[in-house]
């Protein structure tokens, strides 16, 4: 259920008039701001093993700068998502309390409207304890990469969907990582 209230607020963001713009002058560089919603699972491993801590939805946003050099654009971004990810049992809860990353995308431009991109960057993930756990505030610091695709809509407007890894080292001798998949809505200034 919560995958198809996720798509439908999805869809939601995208105004109708930005569909029928023209797009042969679109704009695919400068400042970006972007509406984001996704699925993710943060995941601890140990000798081959993996071990989901959960999957949820995840939404946000991200800023950045896009310095178009032909058919290259290159720029800084930061991003910040909330989740609702919780590992619960009858004792208490560790909860996800959010994402996030910064670092450089490179895009490559392909035809007159999309943006195939890829992402390196600093990953921060914050944990949050309740019941027995409460008190439990912890965070790890971490390296993610992300690749994905922006298409315009029309001169400013453009969907994106982006699947994301971020490694965030040992959390209590056992290797964390998030995997993450989002789709959203941006704007070009």
């Amino acid at each position: 259920m919560k995958k198809y209230v996720a798509l439908a607020a999805l869809l939601a963001c995208v105004p109708g008039t930005a569909i029928a713009q023209d797009t042969t002058n679109a704009k695919l560089s400068g400042v970006r701001a972007e509406a984001r919603i996704g699925y993710e699972t943060p995941t601890v491993s140990d000798s081959g093993s993996i071990y989901k801590i959960g999957s949820a939805v995840s939404y946000g946003g991200e800023i950045g700068f896009d310095l178009k050099a032909k058919n290259v654009t290159v720029g800084p971004y930061a991003v910040y998502e909330f989740s609702s990810v919780s590992l619960c049992d009858s004792t208490g809860c560790l909860k996800e309390d959010g994402n996030l990353g910064a670092g450089g995308r490179i895009g490559f431009i392909l035809g007159d409207k999309t943006v195939l991109y890829a992402k390196v960057g600093y990953a921060r993930i914050a944990f949050h304890g309740t019941g027995v756990l409460n008190g439990f505030d912890t965070h790890k610091d971490g390296v993610q990469g992300a690749i994905g695709v922006d298409v315009n809509l029309g001169k400013n407007v453009y969907l994106m969907v982006e699947g994301n890894y971020a490694d965030y080292g040992k959390l209590f001798g056992t290797n964390l990582q998030r995997r993450h998949l989002a789709g959203g809505v941006g704007f070009r200034f």
